[in-house]
């Protein structure tokens, strides 16, 4: 087996049927299985997966290139599905696609062919945004899009929505950290192969759709996963993450500030002011490249996203001091 596609996969039932078809429909010549891992969902993930590979499967499906294996355990993060996958595979190389995302029908090809240097662990691809999202995912989905506008080929981080590894790296370096839960386990694991003098890549060619959560809720919950796991890791995953901590802690002060309002309403104002004008820069860039009017809640919604991610990084913080994730 050349390829052995791993998609793990939690309360995906809008997307999961499209990620996997995605897979199927790869125009290469490359002979590959597909690996999904159902991590104890609570909704439909499992049974619409099932009984899509149920006759009339496609000729795929039925047996053609490597077939699809369909696994089901209980719920114990990202990181504990993938691990449970990775005993599955038989690929000389593992391809992650999460059950949110559609790659491009060449996908598989693109990010292939930068495996010619021994040296090359990883290599991932650009995630882009669907255009009937949700609000909120369309939010979510520019702000990292605008990330990926300033990533180096030769990166320090590949996300593990699309990544190609070779299946080699897993044996040398091991599986994926379970503590980390549903945050950060890709940097963690990109962080242990640049340890070890291997490199990563990131091929702006090779692009997926990735529907973000569709929620406000969902996107705050993961919002503060991210940031309380983060302190485990590197801050800044992207070159626009470097002023990722300043900007947090100016909101997180703003928010705290709202206490001294009986004594002064100086302080809160200029916090509060600052805040905004942090993110009306990047505001402003989206706009004019997305076009989109909800665009004008984006410098709102990421304060309140930063308020949220304050408290995470202060529960990461004492966790780490206790010794605990």
């Amino acid at each position: 087996m050349d390829i052995s596609f791993l998609m793990p996969a939690y309360n995906n039932e809008d997307t999961i049927i499209k990620s996997i078809l995605s897979i199927v429909n790869q125009k290469t010549g490359l002979k590959f299985e597909v690996v999904a891992v159902d991590d104890g969902s609570t909704d439909n993930t499992y049974t619409l997966a099932e009984n899509f590979l149920n006759p009339p499967a496609p000729p795929f499906i039925k047996g053609g290139h490597g077939g699809i294996k369909l696994i089901k355990k209980k719920h114990g993060g990202e990181a504990s599905a993938l691990n449970e996958g990775l005993k599955h595979c038989t690929g000389k190389f593992i391809a992650i696609v999460e059950a949110d995302v559609e790659i491009e029908d060449r996908w598989i090809e693109k990010v292939i062919r930068e495996f010619a240097d021994t040296k090359v662990a990883g290599v991932g691809g650009r995630l882009v945004t669907p255009e009937k999202s949700s609000w909120i995912a369309r939010l979510a989905g520019y702000e990292i899009e605008s990330k990926f506008e300033t990533k180096e080929r030769y990166a320090n981080h590949i996300t593990s929505a699309n990544a190609v590894y070779r299946a080699e790296i897993f044996k040398e370096i091991g599986g994926f950290n379970e503590n980390l839960v549903n945050a950060v386990l890709d940097s963690d694991l990109n962080r242990r192969i640049i340890e070890r003098g291997y490199k990563l890549i990131y091929t702006k060619d090779a692009s997926a759709l990735h529907h973000f959560k569709p929620t406000f809720n969902g996107y705050l919950k993961r919002q503060y996963s991210y940031a309380r796991y983060r302190v485990h890791e590197r801050l800044a995953l992207y070159p626009a993450d470097r002023f990722l901590a300043l900007n947090v802690l100016i909101c997180g002060m703003s928010a705290l500030s709202i206490l001294t309002i009986p004594f002064t309403l100086w302080l809160p104002a200029i916090l509060l002011s600052l805040s905004i004008l942090l993110q009306l820069p990047s505001t402003f860039k989206l706009i004019n490249a997305k076009r989109d009017p909800i665009l004008c809640l984006y410098p709102f919604v990421i304060i309140i996203r930063n308020v949220v991610s304050a408290f995470g990084y202060g529960i990461g913080i004492i966790n780490k001091g206790l010794n605990r994730y």
